[in-house]
């Protein structure tokens, strides 16, 4: 991001031109680049849709036994709904929870296929995963980890935003999830997935916001989500 001073030929500047945006804020005129566009691949949304369905008729497949151990691994779990933390997660909500995500990464991952995870695994939950740094070695897009993963039990799930300045972190932003293998113990290179969604990776000095966890096929389910606001060099 650069500021512009301006001239007697030029007294405002404002929108877009030619890759860059100008806008006024507390310092004054600036600029930066223009976001990628975001590609929203068909295949890709419906891919989402069609894995929703898919698991609403899995759950209708399972006996009532079966239902009712997801109802007690919610309440062993004990995990409160986003919008409403009053209010437990329920053994429903925890099936298609887990095996959403399953389903999402089975054609990355080993671990996730076959995606359906029937019967519950009463265990904790893993050890929450956190992002260290944002790394650009090379041109790739590394996020390391806080310790180092077990490739034989342990997938990384991470979301992530478009590229952003400062003042479009918000809570608001859409977070994509990383349909990408985890072959790393230290670290997680995001950079093709990354590019094919948002359309470029990001400018030194932009943001991503983060969301990341870990699954652990020795416990079933997967850590709390970590929420990050990472800058990249």
């Amino acid at each position: 991001m650069a500021r512009v001073e301006l001239s007697g030929l030029i007294s405002n500047i404002s929108g877009k031109l030619n890759g860059s945006v100008f806008q006024r804020n507390q310092s004054g005129l600036i600029i930066r680049n223009q976001a990628g566009k975001i590609n929203s691949n068909t295949a890709r949304s419906n891919f989402q849709r069609t894995g929703i369905a898919q698991l609403q008729n899995d759950w209708k497949s399972l006996d009532d036994a079966t239902r009712n151990s997801w109802e007690n691994y919610s309440r062993y779990l004990n995990l409160k709904q986003k919008r409403n933390p009053t209010l437990n997660i329920n053994g429903h909500q925890l099936f298609i929870r887990i095996n959403s995500i399953r389903y999402s990464l089975q054609d990355v991952s080993s671990i996730m296929s076959p995606y359906l995870l029937s019967i519950p695994i009463f265990a904790p939950l893993p050890q929450p995963l956190q992002i260290l740094t944002l790394d650009n070695t090379m041109d790739l897009l590394w996020a390391t980890f806080n310790f180092e993963i077990n490739l034989s039990n342990n997938v990384v799930i991470l979301l992530a935003s478009r590229p952003l300045t400062g003042s479009q972190i918000s809570a608001n932003q859409k977070l994509t999830l990383m349909r990408t293998a985890t072959t790393a113990v230290g670290h997680f290179d995001f950079t093709s997935y990354y590019t094919e969604v948002y359309g470029r990776l990001p400018a030194e000095g932009e943001w991503l916001q983060i969301r990341a966890a870990l699954w652990d096929s020795t416990t079933g389910s997967f850590s709390n989500y970590t929420n990050q606001r990472l800058q990249y060099p």
